[in-house]
């Protein structure tokens, strides 16, 4: 059982230590709380109660995979536990920090802010997590998930509510290192850089949700082999900023952690059916929003709802998750707008478009060059173009930054040798990442049934003969 005690008298909350605690499939028993320790302790305090607000509590409504579970039958985990995860697994990060910086210059308001935004990092993601990104795309949108976190954390809301009490500047504070493109010092690579609690937790996640054999990641040895250095950034104005790095005999689990992550990309993240839903959801919501966006129906569904409102609310965002997606599915596969009624059964039955990969075609030319050709010629040629879908998004093993700016500080970086002044960005130091450097990219064509395909694949082979 999962509590708080509240004590009316001194209108403070306390954690009860016998019961606060979640068992986790990946991190085993995460709990709250830590009496020796008082700003552990007083950090886990306020991510208890934000845990408890309906704003997080919505999070176990939203996979974490979203459309994943049509190829894979377990990954029907949720945000809540990989936030959950997130948390715990900064936890150890910040740890480590203070334990290698032995208390010198540590600084427990910069962490609290890292653990709290480490937390609540996804609370604004919308239903079926990344795929509603991809729809709003689609349908012309622009808003992020950081966007509509930001405004859960300063808007009208009961997590604005809990950060207010501890400090008014709190919400700003963690909305900024949430929003941020580049982490700013130390404690915001926690949050987000390649080597953050995040991809930490959802490598480990998804691969035992998956059920995959591949991209086991032995995270002990990995958090035994951090140690805290720095590193100079800015060659114009050099300055000295502290960093995490990983020891000489965390370089081979570093490069199995890059090689995990890239190899769950291309097996499970971008798999040919997880992909053909979302273009399908997308594609359905398209046709949908331009042919009926004022019909009352747009106005009974939350999820239409959201699409027909060209400035939707935060409460009507909040209104959103996965269930809200397939009440909506149901209820267009009765559609008058037989092309929308037809999307939304097939995507409801998992009667879903089939897959053309140009990459695996392209013989003795780019492969870029002949996903542009190709869609050339269907466009010319092909009568039924409008009914098909295209995929065209990159897989890189790792991103390349510049140690002349504060990108660095998203760096993998390894020492090598004991004698180095500063720990090295890992593409200099291993052989396998930078033979890898070079980005795939996922090339397709989705059409709605088997036949459509093998007459775009003839087309697909005359070009390029």
């Amino acid at each position: 059982m999962l509590s708080f005690t509240e004590e009316h008298s001194r209108g403070e909350w306390t954690i009860d230590s016998e019961t606060s605690r979640i068992r986790d499939p990946v991190h085993g028993l995460i709990v709250f709380g830590d009496r020796s320790d008082k700003a552990r302790n007083e950090t886990d305090e306020i991510a208890w109660r934000l845990l408890n607000t309906p704003e997080f509590q919505r999070l176990r409504r939203i996979r974490h995979l979203g459309f994943s579970d049509l190829v894979y039958p377990g990954a029907t985990h949720s945000r809540f536990a990989h936030a959950v995860g997130v948390y715990h697994t900064a936890r150890l990060l910040i740890e480590v920090i203070r334990r290698r910086l032995k208390n010198r210059e540590f600084d427990e308001e910069r962490a609290r802010v890292a653990l709290l935004a480490a937390l609540l990092h996804d609370i604004g993601h919308g239903p079926l997590s990344h795929v509603f990104e991809q729809v709003v795309q689609a349908t012309g949108g622009s808003k992020r998930h950081e966007d509509w976190s930001a405004e859960i954390l300063q808007g009208d809301t009961e997590v604005n509510s809990i950060l207010q009490e501890v400090d008014t500047g709190l919400p700003r504070e963690i909305s900024a290192v949430i929003k941020e493109e580049e982490p700013k010092d130390i404690y915001a690579t926690v949050v987000s850089s390649q080597f953050d609690a995040d991809r930490l937790d959802y490598l480990q996640r998804d691969r035992l949700m998956t059920g995959v054999e591949f991209a086991h990641l032995d995270r002990d040895w990995l958090f035994d082999c951090l140690e805290v250095g720095s590193v100079t950034i800015d060659e114009d104005a050099p300055v000295k900023v502290p960093c995490l790095y990983l020891n000489l005999k965390g370089l081979q689990v570093a490069e199995e952690y890059l090689e995990a992550r890239f190899r769950l990309y291309k097996a499970v993240y971008m798999h040919k059916t997880t992909r053909a839903a979302e273009k399908m959801l997308g594609f359905m919501l398209r046709t949908f929003t331009l042919d009926s966006r004022d019909t009352q129906l747009a106005h009974q569904e939350p999820f239409l709802r959201y699409f027909a409102d060209e400035s939707p609310s935060l409460g009507t965002y909040l209104e959103l998750d996965d269930a809200s997606v397939w009440t909506t599915l149901a209820t267009l596969a009765a559609s008058s707008n037989t092309h929308v009624a037809e999307l939304a059964s097939r995507l409801r039955e998992r009667r879903l478009y089939k897959c053309l990969d140009v990459g695996m075609h392209a013989r003795g030319e780019a492969q870029d060059n002949l996903f542009l050709r190709f869609r050339r010629e269907l466009s010319d040629r092909y009568l039924g173009f409008d009914s098909l879908l295209f995929d065209d998004a990159p897989v890189t093993l790792y991103d390349w930054y510049s140690f002349e700016d504060s990108s660095a500080l998203n760096k993998i970086l390894v020492k090598t040798r004991a004698e180095d002044h500063e720990p090295k960005d890992i593409a200099n130091v291993s052989s396998i990442v930078p033979a890898l450097r070079d980005a795939e990219r996922i090339q397709r064509v989705y059409a709605p049934d088997q036949r459509q395909i093998e007459e775009i694949t003839r087309i697909l082979e005359e070009i390029n003969t």
